[in-house]
């Protein structure tokens, strides 16, 4: 399938001096299998890692491949007859290239200046993003925001998987099979789902068919400088769409609300609005009123708690029925779904206390969004890394814990002293305690049948950890340890 858009861009890549960034990544893996794997040789791939250092690096970064097929994938990343430069001739050569395959954060990293230099000469820069919607061959819905946009993302493709559609879903991490993987066997009629981050919007000249941004807060500003240009980027995701193109934007954020005028189609929601086009709650329901058809979804099939659960769910109700998805469908998946990993899911209730793990709240607005949703009292765990942290960088967490239920705050990591002068104003007890570890057994010991102990760290995690998903991880193995401990 797909072959005259696949074989079109071989064609006008073909003899040209192709020049790959980090070959061991998910990225850079995909864009070598897809063009080697299709007969393209003058490639220089190239990679910071020695070969010693190769196969350690790659099983990383290919969490979606099961634990015996990663030999195998990397032996065939390195089988092919073009040129690799390992971490002594790192960027070797890449002056003279005619096209430059980066992935998404390597603008982040001193060693790749001579990317950016050969950029500013006016070599073109592409990624695995840019070829994939290059040479997809059926309707895509691509979703971005600062928070929520991959538990959007999934409802829409469950939802859509429910109304009977074949679709294809791509999450911006290393457990999601890269999209370009999907090439060779996606029919024209399908639709494929993608999470969209603002490093895969940066330069990308491609808009999907149906885009959504969930909301806009302050983050990655150490990326672009500027809220102002922040925002710009993720303007990105509606500059190229087609005259049918249609966007689906949150009318209670007033950043994203403002990008309506640069929609061609825009279709709003909101939990304090009703629209003739849009999404709404009206009278304990979730109403999407789309072009032709209005639908309904009560709000009572919702089990995961909160606003910003409402807001997912209002996002993802409407953009897949735009699509073409039932209300059935759409009730269903809501009524199932209880939370993602690391996304504000219930992790266990001991002895009627409800751990909650929220490791990808990794900036303080999604903290904020957190706190906001708790409907009994709870232990905030937070804290972590922050470049360049400030005590008002955690303005919204303590504006949230304001009107929040919280009996107390046990900070952890490298911003423990900024987050706590950020708190110092409140009345509620705040502790530094250092680690998880501690963290959660000092919680556990505070927490009181009918109250919760909430993970939202409102930072990233790596003073301790080597990403959100470890922090996440090592949170659900304490909980498990208590379970034991009080089973016995």
């Amino acid at each position: 399938m797909n072959s005259s858009r696949v074989q079109n861009t071989v064609d006008r890549l073909r003899g040209k001096n192709i020049h790959i960034v980090g070959f061991a990544g998910t990225e850079g893996g995909a864009v070598v299998d897809f063009l080697a794997g299709r007969g393209i040789t003058t490639i220089t791939a190239h990679e910071m890692h020695s070969p010693d250092e190769f196969a350690a690096a790659f099983d990383r970064t290919h969490q979606w491949l099961g634990a015996d097929q990663r030999a195998g994938a990397a032996q065939r990343v390195l089988s092919y007859p073009i040129t690799y430069r390992w971490k002594d001739r790192y960027l070797e050569g890449i002056e003279r290239a005619d096209v430059i395959f980066v992935p998404q954060s390597w603008f982040r990293y001193t060693h790749n200046a001579p990317v950016r230099q050969a950029q500013q000469r006016g070599v073109p820069l592409s990624s695995m993003t840019h070829l994939f919607f290059e040479v997809s061959p059926c309707p895509t819905i691509g979703v971005t925001g600062t928070n929520g946009k991959f538990t959007v993302a999934y409802l829409i493709d469950q939802m859509l998987r429910r109304s009977g559609f074949r679709t294809y879903f791509s999450g911006n991490d290393r457990s999601h099979v890269p999209m370009l993987y999907y090439v060779d066997e996606i029919p024209p009629e399908a639709w494929l789902v993608l999470e969209i981050s603002n490093r895969q919007l940066v330069g990308l000249p491609y808009s999907p068919d149906i885009a959504v941004i969930t909301n806009i807060r302050p983050h990655h500003l150490d990326d672009h400088g500027t809220m102002e240009a922040y925002v710009a980027t993720k303007r990105t995701i509606l500059d190229h769409q087609s005259s049918d193109g249609r966007a689906v934007l949150n009318a209670d954020d007033e950043r994203v609300a403002g990008l309506a005028a640069f929609a061609r189609h825009p279709y709003l929601f909101s939990r304090t609005q009703r629209f003739e086009r849009g999404a709404y709650l009206s009278d304990g329901r979730l109403v999407i009123a789309g072009d032709q058809v209005e639908q309904s979804v009560p709000r009572s099939v919702l089990q995961v708690p909160g606003r910003h659960m409402i807001e997912n769910a209002l996002a993802a109700c409407l953009a897949a029925s735009l699509a073409g998805s039932s209300a059935p469908a759409m009730a269903e998946v809501l009524s199932e779904f209880q939370g993602l990993p690391y996304r504000f899911r219930v992790v266990a209730e001991i002895n009627g206390v409800r751990y909650i793990e929220d490791s990808l709240a990794t900036n303080p607005a999604a903290a904020a969004v957190a706190i906001a949703s708790m409907d009994r009292p709870f232990s905030l765990i937070a804290g972590g890394a922050r470049p360049r942290a400030s005590a008002e960088d955690f303005l919204p967490m303590r504006e949230a814990l304001a009107g929040a239920p919280v009996r107390t705050v046990l900070l952890i990591g490298a911003t423990a002293p900024h987050l706590g002068q950020a708190l110092e104003p409140m009345s509620i007890p705040v502790h530094q305690v250092g680690t998880l570890e501690r963290a959660v057994e000092e919680a556990s010991s505070r927490a009181r049948p009918g109250e919760a102990v909430l993970l939202s760290p409102g930072c990233e995690s790596f003073d301790q950890f080597t990403d959100y998903r470890q922090r996440g991880d090592r949170f659900v193995e304490l909980v498990h340890t208590l379970e034991t401990r009080y089973k016995v």
